[in-house]
């Protein structure tokens, strides 16, 4: 090939970064000098373990899937490119994935310290579940043996629950965009109750879509509850973390979300033994309200009527008091006609009258 004349430097990268730009590669290799800038540049070579060779790599902050640190062994999807200010060869990383179990392990480590930390574990923040659901979301794929299991558990179970289902992929390249996006279809366009997300064991190679950072976003984000059935009883995930109620298998997430016909009926029962013990009580405290009105009431007549008897005690010694047997009593006497009248000075010679005293009268005539 001949060359395209002479270049200017910057001329000569341009070219090179557009020779260069169809190219994508698969690249292996330890993390080496991972670091940082302003908390959104992410800069760290890749290093060949047997060999000196190393590349440097650039990715945007917000594109880790989880925390990195030198030595995990990881593989980066990227374009190779010459950096305009220096022309020093890199790549330009668009997905990086741990490989290794060791990385693996340590990649789940450092992701799940980190949103602990943030409070996306807390239990604070867990909701509960709807006790009979009646619209259910699932996100699994519709070949998997751990959504078949779920679905054997659930239709022996609670009846007329209407299920929806994101199929998604839940292993490869794809599983993580496709599992986020489920979410905001299933919460944004129907209107379920609750989703399910769930998948069969495997490897932690296989669950690495549910050990992202993004799928622990989307099921905190999600406006329903979300219950978490990965793997088998042995495999917890960052999924498990982050869910509302985790399930050690699909199958158990089935028997933990539906209740059985006999345990509604069940509750049934328990609610009307409930209902009446709460109706007795409530007959018992209506009747000691009536018997302490009826106490009161009693003894508020009783009160009035001492009160009335009082007041009229009262007015009969006073009546008594003003009474003539009581005038003469203190010695004064009351003299009348034969006809009745009050005598008087002025009562006519001859007339008989009568004196009364306190105890006893005289008859006598005035001259």
């Amino acid at each position: 090939m001949e060359p395209p004349g002479v270049l200017r430097v910057k001329q000569a990268i341009d070219l090179c970064n557009t020779i260069l730009d169809p190219i994508v590669l698969l690249v292996e290799g330890e993390v080496a000098s991972f670091s940082i800038n302003r908390g959104k540049f992410v800069f760290f070579d890749l290093k060949d373990e047997e060999e000196e060779s190393r590349v440097g790599c650039f990715m945007m902050a917000h594109q880790l899937p989880f925390p990195l640190e030198d030595g995990m062994r990881v593989q980066v999807r990227a374009r190779p490119g010459l950096y305009q200010k220096s022309g020093q060869f890199r790549l330009l990383v668009q997905t990086v994935e741990a490989k290794g179990e060791g990385s693996l392990k340590r990649a789940f480590e450092l992701l799940k310290g980190k949103l602990e930390l943030e409070g996306l574990f807390s239990p604070a923040r867990k909701r509960a579940l709807p006790r009979f659901p009646e619209r259910v979301g699932i996100i699994s794929s519709s070949g998997a043996a751990g959504f078949g299991d779920f679905m054997r558990i659930a239709d022996g179970r609670l009846p007329g629950v209407q299920f929806i289902l994101a199929d998604v992929a839940v292993q490869g390249g794809d599983a993580e965009r496709e599992i986020t996006h489920a979410f905001t279809r299933l919460t944004t366009q129907t209107s379920v109750e609750v989703i399910v997300l769930i998948r069969g064991g495997g490897s932690i190679e296989d669950l690495h879509a549910f050990n992202s950072e993004i799928v622990a976003r989307a099921i905190v984000a999600s406006r329903v509850p979300v219950l978490v059935g990965v793997g088998h009883e042995k495999d917890v995930t960052i999924a498990d973390y982050a869910a509302d109620v985790r399930a050690s298998t699909p199958s158990q997430a089935a028997q933990i979300l539906l209740p059985t016909k006999e345990e509604v009926l069940a509750d049934v029962y328990r609610l009307q033994q409930a209902g009446r013990v709460a109706v007795e009580r409530q007959l018992v405290r209506e009747r000691q309200a009536v018997s302490n009105r009826l106490q009161r009431m009693h003894d508020m007549m009783r009160y009035q009527l001492q009160v009335a008897q009082g007041k009229l005690e009262s007015s009969l010694k006073h009546i008594e008091a003003l009474s003539p047997q009581r005038v003469l009593e203190r010695g004064y006497t009351l003299t009348r006609t034969a006809d009745g009248a009050a005598a008087s000075p002025s009562t006519a010679p001859g007339t008989t009258i009568t004196t009364r005293f306190a105890d006893g009268s005289l008859t006598s005539t005035i001259l």
